[in-house]
């Protein structure tokens, strides 16, 4: 190259960065089927072309070369592992920095030898392709679906799922000429293997979708789908520690910085989660990772990415269609955990005792498990509702109702009358609270008070300045502190008949609400009437940030649906603000909806397996309570 042409080219660059200077296109690729395909790869310098000027689209590519592309699609930073990880693929071959930076970025399944010049098989090729893609989880539910290939019934399943995600995205990964035979132990060759990955950069410019539909019998379909795959490289960091304490967490942030390793403190589900590190492979957080566990300190491999909240995915979702609750004999109905307020358990786990078809997560909740929100179970009121936040209530014929709830509770006795605050939840200053036996065997209450044991209706008991009374098993403890205390130690006496009025009130003034079996509280509303509403109080990081959610819905026609978002996996699933998700149920037809319980909380069960991915560094969460599909 002349000097003059040299600097000719530099001045164009400073001028036109984003020109790419294209390689003279092979004549051999012309009238080839995957011709365009080819032209582009080359021009973006993704795939090459021989000394001579061709490409050769009819011969087999091999294995090192196939992860060259794929390499180069993703523009990942070149590695060199040290040992190598493959004891066939010396630090001197050409391709060796591809293919540890393929195997170091989960790209390559695990295997012994890696074989670099073998011709790579079309099935080996696809499935790279989908774990580069990150659909690595959709594939494992896509085994049993109807492939359009007459030889891939004796696939194992595994390589069943991993075809059907590249057959049946839309667009699909395989575009090639129709025919009815997949061929996956044949080598592939270098027109197929382009067409092949300028499908994945497709899929990575322009999101694709992945939709999967399941019918569980009647009345019941279960929807799956993934939008987009993620661009950004994500980097890997250690969790040390999650604190309610924001105050801790940042004291042991502190203590890692002074460690030379920099830390960011997440907040998540009311968590302060100090993170370290900012690492490039799993590999490299394993190694810091050990070295903190071995200290003492618990430790969680998770992945961040940057601008989180503006990526465009990937988004998985997981949609329950009810068709008619009643019509198909399905209902609808909560279940506490351990069948008791005090204490969590699993989805999973409550949807397996309860025999449940399907169970999603419920409502908020404290750490000790005790519902933050409207909880009613076949007529009897377990936790009273959150002042202006939006409850569902369940009738008895199975359909649904929405509105925000206020509590009235009252007792009075032949003479004289009092308020009642709460119910089974720990007592306030100066509260007065109803505790049933689904709270637990005791009321978990200080000395610092009164309380009456009731049977009946009638008084059976006065206790003073003890506490911690046992429930009876059908009967009910007034208990209260303060002015209340003083109330129930003045005012009632052994023998007085109850009556004991526990009412949630509709803001609305929907008379139906007098008819509700079961209730369930959450927030915020997200639709009403297929208008976006939001609010409630909720934190801005809550309703703006992505976060994975859970969320009950009724369609224009009378369906219901149980939605849940997986988010916080970068690979996996971004998650949802509470925008984008109102935007999604009004794409299914839904009028009306409301948020539930989110995080790491959200889950969905279906015939006792868990169908999405918790976001949880431990996996699924136990949580206080559920809400099942039973028949």
């Amino acid at each position: 190259m002349t000097g003059t042409r040299r600097h000719l080219i530099l001045l164009l660059l400073l001028l036109f960065p984003g020109l790419v200077f294209a390689q003279t296109v092979p004549p051999d690729v012309e009238g080839y089927w995957a011709e365009g395909r080819i032209r582009e790869l080359i021009t973006r310098q993704i795939v090459e072309v021989f000394p001579d000027g061709t490409f050769r689209p009819q011969e087999t590519l091999s294995r090192a070369r196939f992860v060259a592309w794929l390499v180069a699609v993703k523009g990942l930073p070149l590695l060199r592992a040290d040992p190598p990880d493959f004891p066939d693929v010396p630090p001197s071959f050409p391709l060796a920095a591809q293919i540890e930076t393929a195997n170091a970025h989960g790209v390559l399944p695990p295997m012994a030898q890696f074989r670099p010049a073998e011709p790579l098989t079309r099935s080996d090729a696809i499935h790279w392709t989908v774990r580069a893609l990150g659909h690595t989880f959709e594939s494992a539910y896509m085994a049993n679906a109807a492939l359009p290939f007459e030889d891939t019934t004796g696939l194992p399943a595994p390589l069943r799922g991993i075809v059907a995600v590249a057959a049946l995205s839309t667009p699909p990964l395989l575009r090639e000429p129709p025919s009815a035979r997949l061929r996956p132990q044949d080598p592939i060759t270098r027109g197929e293997a382009a067409s092949l990955v300028w499908a994945y950069l497709q899929a990575l410019e322009q999101p694709a979708a992945l939709r999967a539909t399941f019918p569980l019998g009647e009345g019941v379909t279960l929807v799956l789908e993934k939008r987009g795959a993620l661009r950004p490289l994500p980097v890997w960091r250690v969790q040390v520690g999650a604190f309610v304490d924001p105050e801790r967490a940042a004291r042991l942030a502190d203590e890692m910085r002074k460690r030379g390793l920099p830390a960011v403190i997440d907040i998540q589900d009311a968590f302060y989660k100090v993170r370290v590190g900012n690492f490039s492979t799993r590999a490299e957080a394993e190694t810091v990772a050990g070295q903190l566990a071995a200290e003492g300190l618990p430790t969680f491999l998770v992945l961040a990415v940057r601008d989180f909240d503006a990526l465009p995915g990937p988004v998985w979702s997981a949609v329950l269609v009810l068709e008619g609750p009643a019509g198909a004999g399905l209902r609808l109905r909560p279940a506490l955990a351990r069948g008791q307020v005090l204490g969590r358990e699993r989805t999973s786990e409550i949807a397996r005792r309860e025999r449940a078809l399907a169970a999603t997560n419920g409502g908020f909740f404290a750490l000790n498990g005790d519902p933050l929100g409207c909880l009613m179970i076949d007529g009897e009121l377990i936790s009273e509702p959150v002042r202006g936040r939006t409850c569902v209530g369940i009738l008895r014929d199975g359909q649904i109702l929405f509105a925000v709830l206020d509590f009235d509770g009252a007792l009075s006795t032949a003479t004289t009358s009092t308020v009642v605050h709460g119910v089974n939840r720990e007592r306030g200053p100066d509260e007065l609270i109803v505790y049933r036996r689904a709270y637990g065997p005791s009321t978990r209450t200080n000395g610092l008070g009164a309380e009456a044991v009731v049977l009946g209706d009638v008084v059976q008991q006065i206790v003073g300045a003890q506490g911690n009374t046992p429930i009876p098993p059908d009967g009910y403890i007034l208990s209260g502190h303060g002015r209340a205390g003083v109330w129930i130690r003045e005012q009632l006496k052994v023998g007085d008949r109850i009556t004991l009025r526990l009412r949630l009130v509709p803001v609305s003034g929907d008379p139906r609400w007098q008819e509700i079996v079961h209730v369930i509280g959450g927030g915020p509303r997200l639709l009403a009437d297929g208008r976006y509403v939001g609010g409630e109080g909720f934190t801005t990081g809550f309703l703006n940030r992505r976060h994975p959610r859970t969320v009950i819905a009724r369609l224009a026609d009378g369906r219901l649906i149980l939605v849940v978002v997986d988010g916080r996996q970068p690979y996996h699933s971004l998650g949802m603000t509470l925008v984008e998700l109102a935007a999604m149920l009004r794409t299914l037809g839904a009028t009306d909806a409301v948020n539930l319980d989110g995080g790491g909380s959200s889950t969905l069960v279906v015939r006792g397996t868990v169908v999405n991915l918790p976001s949880d560094e431990g996996g699924e969460r136990p949580v206080s309570d559920a809400l099942l599909v039973v028949r």
